[in-house]
């Protein structure tokens, strides 16, 4: 059974995946049906990340004592009733409160799913396991960018909304029904009333020790930059930035900001298959590189429209820019679970999560507070000298994580 529940939960985290990419099709259309301004579809995306960051510590401090199974289930019931919101009204504030929703809900998918396989398989194979989790997880933002837009074209808003609800629910009662199976019950003592403050309590305790060891730190501000920079581009400008800057049919930038999903699939599975016959010695040098050759996939993008055929250009840089984030997400999984000790570990990756998504936030809507400087003239459409303005604070910021790898002499006790 332990490979049915590890389906279920690859499932949840390959659905979280797909309701946060989501915004890149279904939010820019907001932008020229209502009139809404770059800054105001930002924040309707940046209401998941809000609900789905400020939770994600929170999450891990309770899947920690609780297990995965009752917390991911419970979490993914809240999922539901944010897309059954967004479903029965088209209005901005419902588009709004059903993405806050949905990020609450979600939020617990991915520590439950690492958490889950930290206690039901070796940790030996964890590596492999973490590579095939975000391969699986991954082709959710695959599925988010052109499959979902042709699901729109055919079903509307309503109908894939609605089937997105419907399969929230379904998971996530089957978690609940089975939550006596859960791994995690055989390290525990028993459980008790969980009081808030406790919570809070071990989340700020959490958060400090992290902090405090210097390789965990820098383990914290590369996850947090890379992620949040490719979520700024991957779950809102990236079909806009291709539109603007070459001149592509909504159709082609659909598909060539499909691929930056891609690479996010097939980077863990190879990060997976390297770092796990990687020796200890090296982790340091190889993912410094994968670091590397991640900024020079970005300073590609942003030249892409320079180039004879900027969608293609623009396709394959975004392809690199996924591939070597996804790699990466293996070592910074794996590198976590040596630091720190394992009843820690779904608190820490909730902090390191929550640190990622406020840094969505931030870049998502300073980002769209950066083209509103840029106007085209017609809402939903932007010149390319904001996104470069935007995007490259972001690459500064980025660059300077990269950097305090240098600072570390190991990724291992």
């Amino acid at each position: 059974m332990k490979y049915f529940f590890l389906a279920v939960l690859l499932a949840a985290y390959f659905m979280s995946n797909l309701m946060r990419v989501s915004g890149v099709v279904v939010l820019p259309p907001l932008a020229v049906s209502m009139g809404l301004s770059a800054a105001a579809v930002a924040f309707l995306s940046s209401l998941f990340f809000y609900t789905y960051g400020a939770s994600y510590g929170v999450w891990g401090v309770l899947v920690d004592k609780r297990g995965p199974f009752v917390c991911c289930g419970a979490s993914l019931l809240l999922a539901a009733a944010g897309c059954f919101t967004m479903g029965a009204s088209a209005s901005a504030l419902a588009i709004g409160a059903g993405r806050a929703l949905c990020g609450l809900g979600m939020a617990s998918a991915f520590t439950a799913l690492l958490m889950y396989c930290a206690y039901a398989f070796s940790r030996e194979n964890y590596p492999a396991l973490v590579g095939m989790c975000l391969v699986v997880g991954h082709s959710g933002t695959v599925a988010a960018v052109a499959p979902l837009g042709w699901c729109l074209d055919l079903a509307g808003p309503r109908g894939v909304f609605f089937a997105l609800a419907f399969a929230s629910l379904l998971l996530g009662a089957l978690l609940l029904s089975f939550r006596g199976s859960d791994p995690r019950l055989a390290f525990s003592a028993g459980t008790r009333r969980l009081a808030v403050k406790e919570v809070v309590s071990e989340l700020v305790a959490t958060a400090r020790m992290s902090w405090r060891l210097f390789p965990l730190r820098v383990v914290m501000l590369t996850w947090a930059s890379t992620a949040a920079a490719i979520a700024a581009l991957q779950g809102l400008w990236a079909v806009s930035w291709i539109q603007s800057a070459a001149g592509a049919e909504l159709s082609s930038a659909r598909l060539c900001a499909t691929l930056i999903s891609v690479g996010l699939v097939v980077g863990p599975a190879a990060g997976g298959f390297f770092f796990k016959r990687c020796p200890a010695r090296h982790e340091k040098s190889a993912f410094l590189w994968c670091c590397v050759l991640n900024q020079l996939s970005w300073l590609l993008w942003m030249a892409a429209p320079r180039f004879g055929d900027a969608a293609a250009v623009f396709g394959a840089a975004g392809f690199a820019i996924g591939f070597f984030n996804g790699a990466g997400y293996v070592f910074t999984g794996n590198a976590v679970r040596a630091l720190a000790p394992l009843d820690k570990n779904a608190g820490i990756i909730g902090v390191i999560n929550m640190l990622i998504y406020l840094g969505v936030i931030v870049f998502q809507w300073g980002t769209g507070a950066v083209l509103d400087l840029f106007s085209a003239g017609a809402a939903g459409y932007y010149k390319e000298e904001g996104f470069l303005l935007g995007f490259g604070v972001i690459l500064l910021i980025q660059g300077w994580s990269f950097y305090q790898i240098t600072k570390v002499r190991a990724f291992y006790k």
